[in-house]
Order: structure tokens, then C-alpha cells, then sequence
């Protein structure tokens, strides 16, 4: 029913699915993997309704709004990646190869962000970055770039909300130790 991981209790999905069945659907679908990640099912024994606003809120700028998908889940791998969160940096790194883009392109954006050939992407990023960096002063030139490039005042302030959401879930999975769901580890594998 429920195993260990880093010494905190993790949810079976059968458990999760049973205590939680409206939740464990939108998350299976949603997210596009067809099962609940540990992060979720981990928080759900330590703090139900920390689980349900987290997922709210990852429901709410991961997997809705207008920028695309891809986008946020580059934004989401990189910042894990900056914040050195091995959970979520694998994860939205499998997520963002489900959802189409390369593992060469991943590494692109990893580790140098001026190669990243789609401007309005190495836009996003060096938003992200800039943030992730507590360096709010290249805020207003990236965002004027982006509005320059067509990004809506709505779509900007959608990527403001992912960064935060990113940042938030980060210091999360960072702070629980948890260790990475072996699903995503598997989507990494294949596509190399």
C-alpha cells in the first residue's frame, strides 16, 4: 500500500486512486502520463490539502492557459535544473519528451541558453533564468522583447505565473528528497 522512499510514506497509485479518484483522473490525464507522480501521492499522506493545492496549481498553469505545453515544460526542467532539483528537472525533462521536444534540444537549452535557435523560447528562458537568479532588473527589456515578438500581456503573465508555480514545486520536491519516479527515468532512457 505504501512504500518508502527517503523515508517518507508515498501513496500507491491504487491508494491514491481510491482516496482520491476525481484528483488521480485529472492528473493521469493531464499531466499525459497515465499514472500520479510520487511528489503528489508523497504529499497527499504528509498534507492532503498541500497535495490538492499544489496539484491545483500545477493543473492550473502546467496544463491550461495558451502557452504552449512544450514551452512550460522547458521552463519547468530548466529551472529544476538551475534550482539543482533532481526530482522535478527529471521529470518536466520526460515530460517535455512526451510531449515532442528532443533530447538534443533539452541540452541546448540546459547549457547555453543564446543557442536555443526559436527566439521567442531563448526569450522565455532568459526570462525564467532571470528569475530563477533573483535578477529582476532584465525583467522589463525580456518582457518588451516578448511583447515585441507577440507574446499577449495575458501570455506573459501566464509565464510569470509558471516560473512562480516551477519555482514553488522545486523547493517542494527538493525540500521532501524524493526520490524520481522510475517512469520518467524510462522516458529519458528511450529517447537518448
Amino acid at each position: 500500500m505504501v512504500s518508502i522512499m527517503n523515508k517518507l510514506p508515498i501513496l500507491s497509485e491504487e491508494r491514491f486512486e481510491k482516496d482520491f479518484p476525481d484528483i488521480h483522473q485529472q492528473v493521469c490525464n493531464e499531466l499525459g502520463m497515465g499514472y500520479v507522480p510520487a511528489i503528489f501521492r508523497c504529499i497527499a499522506i504528509i498534507n492532503p490539502e498541500l497535495a490538492l493545492s499544489s496539484w491545483k496549481m500545477v493543473r492550473s498553469t502546467l496544463c491550461s492557459g495558451s502557452l504552449p505545453r512544450i514551452t512550460k515544460e522547458l521552463v519547468f526542467s530548466y529551472i529544476a535544473h538551475k534550482k539543482s532539483c533532481e526530482y522535478c528537472k527529471i521529470a518536466h525533462h520526460a515530460l517535455a519528451i512526451h510531449h515532442g521536444f528532443t533530447e538534443e534540444s533539452i541540452k541546448t537549452v540546459f547549457n547555453n541558453v543564446e543557442q536555443i535557435k526559436n527566439p521567442a523560447l531563448r526569450l522565455v528562458i532568459m526570462f525564467a533564468d532571470s528569475s530563477v537568479d533573483n535578477d529582476f532588473s532584465l525583467v522589463p527589456t525580456l518582457d518588451e522583447k516578448l511583447n515585441d515578438l507577440g507574446f499577449s500581456r495575458d501570455e506573459i503573465t501566464e509565464l510569470i505565473c509558471m516560473i512562480s508555480c516551477a519555482l514553488y514545486m522545486v523547493n517542494l520536491a527538493s525540500s521532501l528528497g524524493i526520490d524520481v519516479d522510475q517512469q520518467f527515468t524510462n522516458i529519458i532512457k528511450h529517447a537518448s
